[in-house]
């Protein structure tokens, strides 16, 4: 099948693997967050060394948001659509989940008097920093007896580097011109040679920290998959050669990397089998449960101290799905559907060009 065929969202099931890897990263802080317990090991840690699940998940999921939304982009071939439609499916969100945070989970989880802990706030520095996509992670008193202290929220980090991909993305359109697709091929390999470099000189501003520094290699390997769609074919072939070329390397410094692919590589496969398109869910939560996830790990640990580390993973997850849903019905999917109606507005005072449907 070729990606072209597989963008068609009755050909793939790519939102169950965004689920999927959103939980993926719970499992991956349990540890973290919980402290370790017998019987459980973290799979990806225990046979790979050089990873774990949540750093997996999260270069899988930029690997997604690559080629999702940069396919989004060429079907309108409008800036202004591309950055309206990601404002309003990002930030409505995310904003929801740190107004909870703040007024909610704060106050409970807090070692503070209420009124000591409202007064503390710093004209409400976390949100006005994370709406911002600039990582706080403190709230007064929160969490800071916790096993893994203070860090009230750790998994909004990876926001800014995601942010980041879109700002370049539509630039990069604008400069090489829609048209010219096939130009597109340079900044991707600039991106791959510069993270295979030892000292990368256009990612230098991102640290050594390969959680990090192959967040853009992952995204720019989606807008490569989405730029050419119509030349590249996804199966079990490609699947197997990108695992076996992994494994004749495994031993190198670019084992994670190669990995890293081929697991993209499998993830979409796996995402376009009958037997999974069968299980499509019927709200796109990965969303939700990403931004809930470490939130509710914190507070389960605050709440009830070191548990048996699989309850606490699980029941993590099932808080964070419900919040999830909660939050897409009544918090994103209102707000994109008022994006969807503010483009086609604007559309026909002043665009005349792009159909949002």
């Amino acid at each position: 099948m070729k990606i072209s065929e597989f963008l068609n969202k009755d050909n793939n099931n790519l939102d169950l693997a965004r689920i999927i890897l959103a939980c993926l990263v719970i499992v991956g802080h349990s540890e973290a967050i919980n402290g370790s317990g017998i019987y459980w090991i973290d799979p990806f840690h225990h046979f790979l060394k050089f990873t774990y699940a949540g750093a997996f998940a999260v270069k899988v999921f930029l690997f997604i948001s690559g080629l999702v939304v940069t396919n989004s982009y060429l079907s309108k071939k409008s800036v202004v659509y591309f950055v309206i439609s990601r404002l309003f499916r990002i930030l409505p969100g995310l904003l929801f989940v740190l107004l909870v945070t703040v007024f909610i989970f704060g106050p409970i989880v807090t070692n503070l008097e209420f009124k000591e802990y409202l007064s503390q706030l710093n004209y409400f520095a976390y949100i006005r920093h994370n709406i911002v996509f600039y990582s706080d992670y403190l709230l007064p008193g929160v969490f800071v007896e916790n096993l893994y202290p203070n860090i009230v929220n750790g998994s909004l980090w990876t926001l800014r580097y995601e942010i980041g991909c879109y700002i370049i993305l539509p630039i990069l359109f604008l400069f090489l011109g829609n048209r010219n697709k096939k130009y597109f091929i340079f900044p991707i390999l600039l991106v791959f040679i510069d993270t295979l470099l030892p000292n990368r000189f256009f990612l230098g501003f991102i640290d050594n920290n390969p959680e990090k520094y192959l967040l853009p290699m992952a995204f720019a390997y989606g807008v490569f998959f989405a730029i050419f769609s119509t030349k590249i074919f996804i199966n079990i072939y490609v699947v197997l050669v990108s695992f076996l070329v992994f494994f004749f390397l495994k031993s190198t410094i670019y084992a994670e990397i190669l990995f890293t692919l081929a697991s993209c590589n499998l993830v979409l496969f796996l995402s376009s089998l009958k037997y999974i398109l069968k299980m499509k869910p019927k709200y796109d939560i990965s969303y939700g449960v990403y931004l809930w996830g470490f939130l509710i790990q914190q507070t389960l640990f605050s709440l009830f101290g070191h548990i048996n580390i699989i309850i606490h993973c699980l029941l993590a997850i099932l808080f964070s799905v419900v919040l999830a849903v909660i939050t897409f019905i009544f918090i994103e999917k209102p707000f994109m559907n008022f994006g969807k109606a503010f483009l086609n507005f604007i559309n026909e005072k002043y665009l005349n060009s792009v159909k949002v449907i």
